[in-house]
C-alpha cells in the first residue's frame, strides 16, 4: 500500500512538472495592415488620384458574424465616382472594399472567396490572376474571381468579379494555399504565428440606379469586364499604400 502511494506521488509530481517542459503558444505577430487605437482596420473616405470617394461604412451580414470569431475585425464601404467624360454627372461608376481582420483564432476568422461566394448564389466560373502596378514601381498580384449569378428580385442574370489578397505580418499572398504554407514556415523557423487580413474589391456588370456617397440617386454604368480590371486596377493602386504599411512587406507573390 505505502509502495503504491508513493509511485502515485512521482507520478504526480512528475506529471505536473511536465506541465513547465510543454512548449508555449507562439506569439502572435500584427498584420502589416493599418489599423486605428482599437485595433480596428478602416477604408479611407476618398482616393484623389483616382476620382473615387467612399460612401457610409457597411456593417457585416449577421450571417458573416455568425459564422467568423467574436474577435474579427471588419471594414466595408462602397465607392462612387462620375463616369469620366460623360456629360451627365449622374451618371456613375461603383465598386465595393472590404477588408476582414483575422481575430487570435485564424481558422475561424478567414474564409476564403471560393468557399464565401457559392453559399451567398454566386457561380464562379474562372480564376485568374492580375497585376496591379503601384506607385512605387512594386507590383501587387490579385486573384480575380469571374462569377455568375441571378438578381433575386428580377431574376435577371449578371457576372460579378472578385479581386481578393491577403496580407501577413510581412508577406502578401493572392492563394488562400500558399498564405497557410506562409504561416507553417514561420511557425516552424520564425517561432510565431501571425494575424491575416483578407482584401476584397467586387463589382458587378450591370446597369442599376443606385445611391451615391451624398445621397443622390445616381444611375450606375455597368463597365465592360476589360473596363473593370481597369478601374480596379487604378483603385487598387491608390488604395494600397493607404491600407498596407508597403515598407514592411519583404515577402511579395
Amino acid at each position: 500500500m505505502v509502495r503504491r502511494l508513493l509511485i502515485l506521488q512521482i507520478l504526480l509530481l512528475g506529471g505536473l512538472g511536465s506541465v513547465f517542459l510543454l512548449p508555449k503558444a507562439p506569439p502572435m505577430q500584427a498584420s502589416a495592415l493599418v489599423v486605428n487605437a482599437q485595433d480596428h482596420p478602416d477604408l479611407p473616405n476618398q482616393l484623389i488620384m483616382s476620382g473615387w470617394t467612399g460612401g457610409n461604412r457597411i456593417k457585416p451580414a449577421e450571417k458573416e458574424l455568425a459564422a467568423l470569431a467574436d474577435d474579427t475585425n471588419f471594414a466595408r464601404r462602397d465607392y462612387f465616382r462620375p463616369v469620366p467624360g460623360a456629360l451627365d454627372r449622374s451618371l456613375n461608376q461603383t465598386l465595393q472594399a472590404s477588408i476582414v481582420l483575422s481575430g487570435k483564432d485564424l481558422n475561424n476568422s478567414i474564409h476564403r472567396p471560393e468557399r464565401c461566394l457559392p453559399a451567398q448564389g454566386m457561380n464562379i466560373e474562372s480564376s485568374t490572376l492580375m497585376k496591379v502596378p503601384l506607385r512605387d514601381g512594386k507590383a501587387l498580384t490579385v486573384r480575380k474571381l469571374h462569377c455568375s449569378a441571378t438578381d433575386a428580385a428580377t431574376r435577371t442574370p449578371y457576372v460579378y468579379l472578385n479581386y481578393y489578397w491577403f496580407v501577413g505580418h510581412d508577406s502578401l499572398k493572392y492563394s488562400h494555399y500558399g498564405r497557410t504554407l506562409k504561416d507553417m514556415k514561420d511557425r516552424l523557423i520564425q517561432g510565431y504565428d501571425q494575424r491575416w487580413a483578407y482584401i476584397t474589391v467586387s463589382l458587378s456588370l450591370i446597369s442599376v440606379p443606385g445611391v451615391n456617397e451624398m445621397g443622390q440617386r445616381v444611375n450606375i454604368q455597368a463597365p465592360t469586364e476589360e473596363e473593370a480590371d481597369r478601374l480596379v486596377s487604378e483603385f487598387v493602386s491608390e488604395l494600397t499604400p493607404e491600407i498596407i504599411q508597403i515598407d514592411t512587406i519583404r515577402e511579395w507573390d
